[in-house]
């Protein structure tokens, strides 16, 4: 599909045109759930806000812990346009900022980058976690193999 402003090529079933953000003729239907009482309706319109800035909502199914910016916090940080992680190597600040980033990751992360659809940026964020949990076991192990060669040594 192409874009009726810029006239970039997108997806097929893009909302937001990928090159200039506006959004394109053709709006994509996905389930709705009612957070209250827990409803589905697949016939509402579900319109992608992502990319658009700290006043777009997120979701009701995105809320939730973000355990890749929790493990990779300035590196989940670059890849998802959220700048804010940088805080991460401030010391003391470091602490708190990655239980914020844990907090808040998936906000801001909808707010500050374009997503094609919800289950693209849940792609992505499980991608993240899967790969900050394995990078933090090996450095865990690492750690704990340099105490034991220490303890040896003594």
């Amino acid at each position: 599909m192409h874009c009726t402003h810029c006239g970039d090529t997108n997806d097929t079933d893009a909302q937001y045109c990928n090159h200039c953000g506006k959004l394109l003729a053709v709006k994509q239907q996905t389930a709705h759930v009612d957070v209250k009482h827990g409803f589905v309706s697949p016939k509402s319109i579900f319109q992608n806000n992502s990319g658009q800035g700290k006043l777009e909502a997120l979701p009701p199914q995105l809320y939730g812990w973000n355990w890749g910016a929790f493990f990779l916090p300035w590196i989940w940080g670059i890849g998802n346009n959220t700048m804010i992680a940088f805080l991460t190597w401030i010391p003391l600040v470091n602490f708190v900022m990655i239980f914020m980033l844990g907090a808040k990751g998936n906000e801001w992360a909808w707010q500050n980058k374009r997503w094609k659809s919800i289950e693209h940026f849940k792609k992505v964020q499980k991608l993240w976690a899967i790969w900050g949990f394995i990078l933090f076991v090996l450095g865990m192990l690492f750690l704990f193999i340099m105490i034991i060669a220490a303890i040896k040594t003594y």
